[in-house]
């Protein structure tokens, strides 16, 4: 046995916080699957009150509920019950943040796959994921396991919402009256929907591959209260994208993509657009000041085993925007946000 002095408590208590971090994960997912925190009212309730209402046993109840607690997933009162925290209220299925399937993206079969093989990764340089399942991520999603591809999209609307501040990002866009905005892989049109909403004299396109398109928000559809407004397109924004668009608009897709592939996409843009076009770039910046910044650096990790894609400098982005014919303007901070805003023009 060693006779060495032990390291600090906060050092040994974060080691192992990090060593049961699959546990946590999976806890959390056992509360979102068992409904606890739907079947959990305004009132304190026991336990056993609980267990019964979602079928479940009494005794493990409890004991699942305790270690949420300290997760600050729910917390106990002096008598024992258990009231909702605001981070079990974000994980209630009518809460409308959509903080699920964040969580059930977390424990999915395809990430944790991945990142067993995060030294491998690091070691060689070379993508994890393409190794493992045979195709590059979004093919996988797409084309091979479709319903993991519902349960990703949803987590990365789930992030527009919850990683991002809509309005400020809103805002900061501030286009002008008649303007036609274009989200170019605009997932299920979260964004596109407060652009639409905060500015009712604007039109929106909103581009998206085809087996994403039935997933759009409702609102946007051509029945939706908003679909008069937008119109949603098929196509894929790395082979072209449409002319007419007066803000070409990318949000939170550069980082996961090369150089080159950065380029061609702006590039299309730039052959697409009228003089004088913006084009927007929402991404995480690299050496951020962010209060997200451990989830962005995670992120950056997480692209060399998924495959091509990293976070940028300001300098990175506007060397991309020059050789893609762009003319760069400059960079926006936006408030409460993970990311910035940087916009350059068509020439």
């Amino acid at each position: 046995m060693t006779t060495a002095p032990l390291p600090s408590l906060e050092a040994r208590v974060t080691l192992y916080r990090i060593g049961m971090g699959f546990a946590a994960l999976q806890f959390v997912q056992a509360a979102v699957d068992l409904g606890l925190a739907d079947a959990l009212g305004e009132e304190p309730r026991p336990a056993a009150e609980l267990a019964t209402t979602v079928g479940a046993d009494a005794d493990a109840t409890g004991r699942l509920l305790r270690a949420l607690a300290r997760l600050g997933f729910f917390a106990e009162t002096e008598d024992g019950a258990f009231r909702h925290t605001e981070l079990s209220r974000m994980i209630r299925a009518d809460a409308p943040w959509g903080a699920p399937d964040v969580i059930r993206f977390g424990w999915m079969h395809v990430p944790m796959t991945v990142l067993q093989h995060t030294a491998e990764a690091v070691r060689t340089g070379e993508a994890a994921f393409p190794k493992i399942f045979g195709t590059a991520a979004q093919s996988y999603f797409v084309n091979d396991d479709p319903d993991a591809g519902a349960i990703f999209n949803r987590a990365m609307t789930a992030n527009t919402i919850l990683l991002n501040n809509a309005p400020a990002l809103v805002a900061a866009l501030d286009p002008k009256p008649g303007e036609t905005v274009m989200d170019v892989g605009g997932g299920q049109g979260q964004l596109l929907r407060g652009l639409l909403e905060a500015h009712p004299d604007i039109r929106a396109v909103l581009l998206e591959l085809e087996q994403v398109l039935p997933s759009v928000d409702e609102r946007l559809r051509p029945e939706g209260e908003l679909g008069s407004r937008v119109e949603l397109l098929a196509g894929d924004c790395r082979e072209a994208v449409p002319a007419g668009a007066d803000t070409y608009l990318y949000k939170h897709m550069m980082y996961m993509w090369d150089d080159e592939t950065v380029v061609r996409v702006l590039r299309n843009a730039a052959e697409a657009g009228a003089p004088g076009a913006r084009v927007v770039v929402v991404d995480m910046l690299l050496g951020g000041t962010s209060p997200f910044e451990e989830i962005a650096t995670a992120v950056d990790l997480l692209m060399v085993l998924m495959g091509g894609g990293k976070r940028r400098s300001v300098d990175d982005f506007a060397a991309l925007f020059e050789k893609a014919g762009l003319a760069y303007e400059g960079i926006r901070s936006i408030e409460g946000d993970q990311s910035v805003l940087l916009t350059a023009r068509v020439r």
